[in-house]
């Protein structure tokens, strides 16, 4: 067992290796703070976005289906929603308002502030050497690396990411399908059934559980967003989604 322990570690030594390129390019720790600052929130709203604009995709997916219960087990878009399924930890394949619930927009501004907070501006050890933005914890040594000041008895370790775009996109996976997002979900679901502007703000409170310092956290994220006016980001996105979205509307109307 002992070298088994010893093999997943230099494993886990050799994925680091590997991610010699983690992280921001070394020209980023040079840049003055307002400079850093606007390279940070460009950089990871642009792949927010990205992650965002598939999370859509697999909701018009869902949509698409009409609440069908009688999908042909052999069809693709009964493999595709069974794929959904798994992903989302969604019990029964046919609870449409459960996948609805679950594949939706992270609010950017939201996931620019915990990012920023997470990985203290792109300058945290684990963001550097593991890609990983958001904190996240596994209890695989080969996919691991130590962090520095594990308490006595506790066996995580912090997630190597292969690229900055993977950390992202299990970031969302996480508050989309998690038991402790759940309020999150439920707020953001009131917010669209209400047409109002997914809004990062008012869904920062309900980030508490995300971090052990609890409501001082959702009081950190709040002050990044306001001061950094990061709503716009929000706002921003969303328009341009609807735009698109009614751009597409006329087009097929003319065909």
């Amino acid at each position: 067992m002992k070298n088994l322990f010893k093999i997943l570690i230099l494993v886990s030594a050799l994925l680091i290796t590997l991610n010699a390129d983690a992280g921001f390019p070394k020209s980023y720790y040079k840049l003055p703070i307002a400079q850093q600052k606007d390279y940070f929130f460009n950089y990871f709203n642009e792949r927010i976005e990205i992650e965002n604009r598939e999370i859509l995709k697999e909701r018009a997916f869902v949509k698409s289906l009409n609440k069908n219960k009688n999908l042909d087990p052999n069809s693709e878009e009964y493999k595709k929603l069974k794929d959904l399924q798994i992903k989302y930890k969604v019990q029964n394949i046919y609870n449409y308002s459960r996948y609805l619930e679950r594949i939706d927009i992270i609010p950017p501004s939201m996931a620019l502030a915990q990012a920023a907070t997470e990985s203290g501006w792109g300058k945290s050890r684990f963001f550097k050497k593991a890609n990983n933005i958001f904190g996240h914890w596994t209890y695989n040594p080969a996919i691991g690396m130590m962090p520095l000041r594990r308490a006595s008895g506790k066996k995580h370790f912090i997630r190597i990411f292969p690229n900055l775009q993977a950390s992202i996109k299990a970031y969302m996976k996480n508050l989309n399908r998690t038991g402790a997002y759940y309020e999150f979900r439920l707020k953001r679901k009131q917010m669209r059934t209400a047409g109002k502007l997914v809004d990062g703000m008012k869904l920062s409170a309900t980030m508490s559980k995300y971090s052990g310092i609890g409501h001082n956290y959702v009081k950190i994220l709040k002050a990044i967003i306001r001061k950094n006016k990061l709503i716009n980001f929000d706002k921003n996105f969303q328009a341009k989604i609807k735009k698109e979205n009614e751009e597409l509307i006329q087009k097929e109307g003319k065909k």
